[in-house]
C-alpha cells in the first residue's frame, strides 16, 4: 500500500461523503463502507441520518426499521472514541500486530488508520480487500454456495484452518459471517476478515477479559455458522 494513498484528510473524506461522491461497498446494521477514489482504500463509519432512515433492508426482504436501541447506539457512539466500533477495531488491530504470527495477521487488512470526520465522527480508513485481479472478494458463504465439490473441499479446509489459528492465538472474532473468500489465479484459496468488531455487546463482557470464555463463544458461533451453511467439521 502506497503511503501517498493515505493523504486524504478527514475534511476531504467528509466532503466526499457529503456530496454522495463515494461508492458504497456495503452497509451493516450500524456502519457503512465506502470506496475512496484511489480504489485501494475504503472508509468505514457509522450510518448517516439518511442511512438510518434506510433501515435494515436485505435484498428480497421487506423493509424493516432499525431498532431504537441501534439508532441510539449509532448517534451516541459516532464521536465517542471509547465505544465507537471503528476505534475498537483499530485498537485491536494494533494489538494483534504486536502479538500474532505474520501469516495470521495477513488475514486482516494490511493497513488501517483511524480518523475523526467532522460530520460522521470516528472512522477507519483501511485496505479494500479484493482479489488480485481487482474483482470484489466474496463472503465465504456466497463462495461456498456457488462452488463445486473440489472447490468446496478447499474452502472447508481453509475455514477450519483459520478457525483453529484464531482459537490458538486467542483472537476475538464475533461475526464469523464477515469472513471473505478470495481465489488467486493459480486456484489458491485465501480467507480474509474485513469487519471483526472485537468488543462484546453483552452486559457482562467477561469474554473480553477471559480467554477461556472468548474461545467458548467463538466455538459456539463458528459451529452455528458451519451448520447454517452446511459444513461438517
Amino acid at each position: 500500500m502506497e503511503e501517498n494513498e493515505f493523504r486524504y484528510t478527514p475534511e476531504q473524506i467528509d466532503a466526499l461523503l457529503g456530496r454522495d461522491g463515494l461508492e458504497r461497498l456495503g452497509m451493516g446494521t450500524r456502519r457503512a463502507c465506502y470506496l475512496l477514489p484511489c480504489g485501494r482504500l475504503c472508509v468505514k463509519c457509522y450510518r448517516s441520518e439518511d442511512e438510518i432512515a434506510e433501515g435494515h433492508n436485505p435484498p428480497g426482504m421487506p423493509f424493516k426499521s432499525l431498532s431504537p436501541t441501534v439508532v441510539r447506539e449509532i448517534r451516541r457512539c459516532r464521536f465517542d472514541e471509547i465505544r465507537n466500533t471503528c476505534c475498537q477495531e483499530y485498537r485491536y488491530w494494533e494489538e494483534l500486530k504486536a502479538r500474532i504470527p505474520e501469516d495470521l495477521m495477513a488475514v486482516f487488512p494490511s493497513t488501517m488508520r483511524q480518523m475523526l470526520l467532522p460530520s460522521r465522527g470516528w472512522c477507519v480508513v483501511e485496505e479494500r480487500i479484493q482479489n488480485l485481479d481487482g474483482s470484489p472478494a466474496m463472503r465465504f458463504q456466497d463462495a461456498w454456495a456457488c462452488s463445486g465439490p473440489a472447490l468446496r473441499d478447499k474452502l472447508r479446509k481453509a475455514l477450519i484452518s483459520l478457525a483453529d489459528d484464531l482459537l490458538r492465538n486467542a483472537v476475538r472474532i464475533y461475526d464469523v459471517q464477515n469472513i471473505l473468500a478470495l481465489r488467486d489465479p493459480d486456484g489458491t484459496i485465501r480467507l480474509r476478515i474485513a469487519d471483526f468488531e472485537p468488543a462484546s455487546r453483552t452486559l457482562l463482557a467477561i469474554d473480553n477479559i477471559s480467554t477461556t470464555f472468548m474461545r467458548m463463544k467463538f466455538r459456539r458461533r463458528f459451529a452455528r455458522y458451519c451448520s447454517m451453511i452446511g459444513i461438517q467439521r
